[in-house]
C-alpha cells in the first residue's frame, strides 16, 4: 500500500512540474487566472464542509456562532490568504519597466513555489485569530458588486 501511495505522490510531483514548467510568458495570465479560480473552488468547498470543522479550532470558536457565521469564516480566511499573495506579488512588480529586469522573471515562472506559497499563506489564515477577519470583511465589502 505505501509503494502505491508513494508512485501516486511521485506521478503528482511530476505532474504539477510538467504543467507549472510549460507556463510560458504569454500563459502566466492565463495561469494567474487558474490560481484564482481554484481559489474560489477551495472557498466554495470549505464553506460548504468546513463549518464542523471550525467548531473544535479553539481560537475560532471563541463563543456560540452559527453554522453561517463559520461558512462565512472559512471564506473570508482563504479571501484573506488570496489577497495577502496577489497584493504580496503585485508590490513585488511595482516599477518593472521591461522584460530586462530580474523580478519579471518571478512574474513568469517558479509557478511550483508560487502554488506553495498561496497554499502556505491560505492555511496560514486559518491559524489567525478573529480579530483579523473583520478586517477582510470590510475589505472585501468596498467590492461588493452585487450591491449595485
Amino acid at each position: 500500500m505505501s509503494c502505491l501511495a508513494s508512485c501516486l505522490f511521485a506521478s503528482t510531483c511530476g505532474l504539477c512540474t510538467s504543467v507549472a514548467s510549460e507556463v510560458s510568458r504569454r500563459s502566466a495570465r492565463l495561469a494567474y487566472c487558474g490560481l484564482f479560480g481554484l481559489s474560489l473552488v477551495v472557498a466554495w468547498v470549505l464553506r460548504e464542509v468546513a463549518a464542523p470543522l471550525l467548531k473544535h479550532i479553539s481560537w475560532i470558536n471563541t463563543s456560540s456562532h452559527s453554522k453561517a457565521w463559520f461558512q462565512m469564516q472559512a471564506v473570508l480566511r482563504v479571501s484573506l490568504g488570496n489577497f495577502l499573495f496577489f497584493g504580496i506579488l503585485a508590490l513585488i512588480m511595482i516599477g518593472i519597466k521591461d522584460q530586462n529586469d530580474r523580478r519579471d522573471s518571478w512574474q513568469h515562472g517558479g509557478w511550483i513555489a508560487k502554488m506553495v506559497i498561496w497554499l502556505l499563506l491560505v492555511v496560514l489564515m486559518f491559524f489567525l485569530p478573529n480579530v483579523f477577519t473583520p478586517v477582510a470583511k470590510i475589505a472585501l465589502s468596498k467590492f461588493d458588486l452585487s450591491t449595485g
